[in-house]
């Protein structure tokens, strides 16, 4: 059965974002010039058990594996958030999934 998902090339392409991505060491420390795409994604404001809610908004960010292998804690990625706008610093706070052609990071402003 084939693959029928859109290829990580072509969601690049239309809602990718310029950006330079520096691995921490002992990684290899080579700016990596790539494109990365945003996803929305928020907490769960009603924890089950709770009386309080809270509900933050998460960056959550996704680089091609093919472009960026490994992105360990610490990665710096400098990116804007929409196209056209200013890049902005973001320091990976943790990693959410890794896909054969996909790693999706939780990332902080630094």
């Amino acid at each position: 059965m084939a693959d029928a998902r859109v290829s990580m090339a072509a969601i690049m392409r239309a809602f990718g974002v310029p950006a330079v991505v520096t691995r921490p060491t002992p990684a290899d420390t080579t700016p990596i010039e790539t494109t990365v795409t945003w996803v929305n994604a928020s907490t769960d404001g009603n924890p089950v058990g709770f009386d309080l809610s809270r509900s933050e908004h998460m960056k959550l960010m996704v680089l091609r594996r093919d472009k960026v292998p490994t992105v360990p804690k610490g990665t710096l990625v400098s990116a804007p958030e929409q196209a056209g706008e200013a890049a902005k610093l973001w320091k990976v706070d943790s990693t959410i999934g890794i896909e054969f052609d996909q790693t999706r990071v939780l990332v902080v402003e630094a």
